[in-house]
């Protein structure tokens, strides 16, 4: 089943859903993406996780909730930062940096804090011990976080997924660079003893790049689009549906975006979006190939 969880900060509203792939349906795997939000005063941060599917990341569903958490916690104190009024585009830039340093140790730490009260298993011990892992890397997951403070834009990712970043006119463009190690069957990872080194960050001056919407996703949403590249074509469908539907329309349509793509006709993997929205008038017209 889809959930998904709306809120409603300043000028943005974050929209949630998450399902569980066909393709762990018929494993017995659970879903293991995860997906948070927070906001504050002039302030909205969302995390969006994808724990992996080995046998050696068999505690990877905890790994990705830890890791949304862990996220917005960080994102939330850098928010503080971004809304001073001196904060410029070295200050930004370094607020990336920062809440990636600050993820990397906070999930280090909540994983080692539930290992404290929930030990491995002999049966999980035994899987840890053949592949010589570290204590961590059953945890193994991925992250996309971003935060929305005053008028910057902040942004960090591990491993595959996307952002997705919409202007009013549909045009639209990554928020974080991209990683050449990517390439669909390998992904960086929160586990890895270099984790803080394969963060991607990004600062954005809102002022100056006005945005209409952020699209954060695993990467069973992005397998599941027809087009190839398909963010030209999701970016301007997104733009005309904010443009045109009021910010409740889409309570009930991202968790059916996100069950498509978890579907057999779509990824079959596990798919989750979080998708923030900038304010717009309400209309009657649909759009869009989801």
């Amino acid at each position: 089943m889809a959930d998904t969880t709306t809120g409603q900060v300043a000028t943005w509203q974050v929209i949630t859903g998450s399902a569980r792939g066909a393709a762990h349906r018929v494993s017995g795997l659970p879903n293991q993406d995860a997906v948070a939000s927070q906001d504050g005063p002039g302030a909205v941060v969302v995390a969006v996780a994808d724990g992996h599917g080995h046998v050696r990341h068999f505690r990877s569903a905890d790994g990705a909730a830890l890791a949304v958490d862990v996220a917005c916690r960080a994102a939330s104190q850098a928010a503080a930062g971004l809304a001073a009024d001196t904060t410029g585009e070295k200050e930004a830039e370094r607020a990336g940096q920062e809440l990636a340093r600050a993820v990397v140790s906070g999930w280090r730490s909540a994983v080692a804090a539930q290992l404290g009260v929930r030990p491995y298993t002999v049966e999980e011990r035994f899987i840890l011990d053949r592949s010589a892992d570290t204590p961590v890397v059953p945890y193994g997951s991925t992250l996309l976080v971003a935060v929305i403070a005053a008028c910057w834009l902040v942004c960090a990712q591990i491993g595959d997924g996307d952002m997705l970043a919409v202007r009013p006119d549909g045009s639209s463009f990554s928020p974080v660079p991209g990683d050449d190690r990517l390439d669909g069957r390998r992904t960086t990872s929160l586990c890895q003893p270099d984790a803080l080194a394969s963060f991607r960050t990004g600062a954005h001056d809102l002022r100056q790049l006005p945005l209409a919407a952020l699209l954060l996703a695993t990467d069973g949403y992005g397998n599941a689009q027809a087009d190839e590249p398909w963010q030209p074509r999701v970016g301007r469908d997104l733009a005309e549906l904010a443009a045109c539907h009021d910010r409740r329309w889409f309570g009930p349509e991202v968790p059916g975006w996100a069950q498509r793509c978890a579907s057999v006709e779509g990824s079959g993997d596990d798919a989750t979006i979080a998708l923030v929205l900038g304010l717009a008038g309400p209309g009657t017209q649909r759009a869009g190939r989801w």
